[in-house]
C-alpha cells in the first residue's frame, strides 16, 4: 500500500470501521466528509497501524500514556496531532478473532442518537454509523478524547512554541 489512502483519510476522513466483504473477508471501510465511502482490502487493525505510523506513534504508547489519565485500559482515544484525535467504538459482533472496533475522528462527530439501551447512532456530517454502546458511554468517550487532547497540548505546547519562536527568529535573521 502506498500512503495515498492514509493521507486521504487524514485530510477528509471521518471514520473507519471493520467490515466483512463478500469474497474478500475482513476489510476496512473508510467514511469521508463528502459522503463517499471506500473499502480497502486490508483489516481495520492494519489501517489503524499505518495511520499511527504516519503520525509516528502507536496504540500501546497512547494507551499507556493516556489510558491512566482517563482510567481506562481498553477503548482509549488516541491523539494523533493537535485537534486530531480518534475515538474507538465497537461497531460489530466479531466472527472469530476479527476486530470489532471502529475509529471515529472526534472533531467530525456531530451528535449521538440513542437507538436502544446498548446501541447508539454516531452522526457525522454525511454518515450515520451505529455503535454497540450506551449513549452515556459515547458521551464519556468524547469527553475523554477532549481531556486527552488537552493533556497532549500541555505536553507538546512548550516544544511547539520553542520551534515556532526559533523558526521566526531564523526567518528574521535570514531576511537581514
Amino acid at each position: 500500500m502506498d500512503w495515498k489512502e492514509v493521507k486521504q483519510f487524514v485530510t477528509v476522513g471521518q471514520a473507519f470501521v471493520p467490515v466483512n466483504i463478500e469474497n474478500r473477508g475482513d476489510s476496512v471501510e473508510l467514511f469521508f466528509r463528502n459522503g463517499e465511502t471506500k473499502q480497502l482490502d486490508m483489516q481495520s487493525s492494519l489501517f489503524l497501524k499505518r495511520l499511527l505510523t504516519f503520525f509516528g506513534t502507536s496504540a500501546a504508547i497512547n494507551r499507556h500514556r493516556y489510558g491512566e489519565l482517563v482510567g481506562k485500559k481498553q477503548l482509549v482515544p488516541i491523539v494523533l496531532s493537535y485537534g486530531f484525535t480518534i475515538i474507538p467504538f465497537n461497531v460489530r459482533e466479531p466472527i472469530g478473532r476479527q476486530s470489532r472496533t471502529g475509529w471515529f475522528v472526534s472533531r467530525e462527530i456531530e451528535r449521538f442518537q440513542k437507538q436502544s439501551p446498548h446501541v447508539t447512532i454516531v452522526h457525522l456530517s454525511s454518515h450515520r454509523i451505529p455503535v454497540f454502546h450506551s449513549h452515556k458511554f459515547c458521551l464519556d468517550q468524547l469527553k475523554n478524547a477532549k481531556w486527552i487532547e488537552m493533556c497532549y497540548e500541555e505536553i507538546h505546547e512548550p516544544h511547539r512554541r520553542q520551534w515556532i519562536g526559533g523558526s521566526a527568529a531564523l526567518c528574521e535573521m535570514a531576511s537581514m
